[in-house]
């Protein structure tokens, strides 16, 4: 299995770009991090043929990523 560090980055517009520390054919970019992540692994699998790749990203605190909105499971009691 391979892994690939990726660096993500935003955008001036908002958006998401990445890229792989361990080669620089693999790059990106998306909305949300859930996306990043499903985009860099195509780009393995498409340019480098690694079908079983593992991703850890790496985002620094400058990066502001909103959060997926959870559907709530219960309804509030009265």
């Amino acid at each position: 299995m391979k892994v690939y560090h990726v660096i993500v980055e935003q955008t001036d517009d908002g958006w998401l770009a990445a890229h792989a520390l361990e080669d620089d054919s693999v790059h990106t970019q998306g909305k949300t991090l859930n996306e990043v992540t499903a985009n860099i692994r195509e780009v393995a699998e498409l340019l480098c043929g690694d079908k079983e790749i593992q991703v850890e990203l790496v985002v620094p605190s400058t990066v502001r990523v909103s959060q997926p909105r959870r559907p709530c499971g219960r309804k509030a009691s009265a």
